[in-house]
């Protein structure tokens, strides 16, 4: 029997209200990132994209005992893979793989790889949430991997459901957002980091202003 690779998030297994990370799990170790790319597509087109040779924002490690024994296997590899811009919500998005983007190791069989042709249906579930989340540049709007002090975020602020209102704060005043740090409506918003080591969260509010769920954000999400 063929083991499968098992992919996160997906349909059936959603990540929650925001997500920038895949993982792609392979049982298998005989295993080299290779140079293909990886991309995020949409009914509109590629939604963002990363190339397997970027080695800082994609890594390739050892599954550790816990995660072996939960998925049953001997042995094997993640790949991990940090993308430019954060995943739609919803599961309008599916992930397509060049067949160059792992590579077995030398006289390793090519049984396994996960194939071109195999696409997976990513999944971020929440009535609410941040979409295409994305560090840029003052004068230009390519998204950074290593932002810092002057440097912006953007992303698109969703609300619904329990969540009717939003709000924003930097407890140490390192993220300043110009439009205000509440938010009744859906929309993009666009935060300035005013330090290297940032740090921001958002509250989502009901209609009593009662937090129904609440994201953090740091540097560490960009030291990988």
């Amino acid at each position: 029997m063929v083991m499968k690779t098992l992919n996160y998030p997906k349909v059936g297994n959603a990540a929650e209200h925001y997500c920038d990370t895949l993982y792609i799990y392979l049982p298998r170790e005989n295993l080299a990132l290779g140079d293909g790319r990886l991309s995020v597509m949409t009914e509109a087109g590629e939604w963002t994209g990363v190339s397997f040779a970027d080695a800082e924002r994609v890594r390739l490690y050892p599954l550790d005992e816990e995660t072996l024994a939960d998925v049953r296997w001997g042995g094997g590899v993640c790949v991990e893979v940090w993308l430019p811009v954060s995943l739609p919500l919803g599961e309008g998005a599916w992930i397509d793989m060049e067949d160059a983007c792992l590579t077995p190791e030398s006289g390793a069989s090519l049984e396994g790889l996960p194939k071109g042709s195999e696409q997976w249906r990513a999944a971020v579930a929440g009535e609410y949430g941040v979409a295409g989340l994305r560090f840029t540049g003052e004068a230009d709007d390519a998204p950074l991997s290593r932002p810092a002090a002057g440097d912006y975020v953007k992303f698109d602020l969703r609300l619904g459901g329990g969540a009717t209102m939003a709000a924003i704060e930097s407890a140490n005043g390192s993220v300043v957002c110009d439009e205000g740090d509440s938010f009744a409506e859906s929309g993009e918003v666009t935060l300035r980091l005013e330090q290297d080591d940032f740090q921001w969260t958002i509250y989502f509010l009901d209609d009593a202003g009662n937090a129904v769920d609440v994201l953090d954000f740091d540097a560490d999400m960009v030291r990988r």
